[in-house]
């Protein structure tokens, strides 16, 4: 009632206009930011880590010991089954992991060389900081190969290196 009062129709014509002018300005300025390439790398980058601390949380493939899972892991090859085996590995490098095996198992003498040398692994000394080591030891009394085991949030035990 007092603007009604205090302004005559072309300054609240004028006031109405100035507003709506600030706010077409301020909802373009946000959608420039909002729509930014920059921006939208951000959001995406964001997606894909909550993605995966949910995979990582929801992550129940694995032994019980390290042992467990290397077994598990050379049962799922010798079925076949390159998408289970890669779920023995951390989510972030299954896909990779998922292709390279795919790639040996496509050729039958690079796989089954792969899964007879992963039965000759042994286990080398103590846990430490949840993490086991496995090792092949060449003729030459030199490591020829070696795969790291680390234990996740879960208490499953994951393949980190091959």
């Amino acid at each position: 009632m007092f603007l009604n009062t205090m302004l005559n129709y072309t300054s609240r014509k004028f006031l109405l206009g100035f507003a709506a002018f600030v706010g077409a300005g301020a909802l373009l300025w946000f959608a420039g930011f909002y729509f930014s390439p920059d921006a939208r790398q951000e959001r995406a980058a964001l997606r894909y880590i909550q993605n995966l601390e949910e995979q990582y949380k929801n992550d129940t493939y694995g032994g019980a010991t390290a042992e467990e899972t290397l077994s598990l892991f050379i049962a799922a090859l010798e079925a076949g089954d390159i998408e289970l085996a890669s779920k023995y590995f951390l989510p972030d490098e299954r896909e990779e992991i998922k292709n390279d095996l795919e790639k040996e198992f496509n050729v039958k003498s690079n796989f089954d060389y792969l899964i007879a040398g992963l039965k000759k692994l042994k286990q080398t000394g103590e846990i430490k900081d949840n993490k086991a080591f496995f090792i092949i030891i060449g003729p030459d009394d030199i490591v020829a190969n070696q795969v790291v085991f680390t234990k996740n949030q879960n208490n499953v035990w994951k393949i980190t290196d091959l």
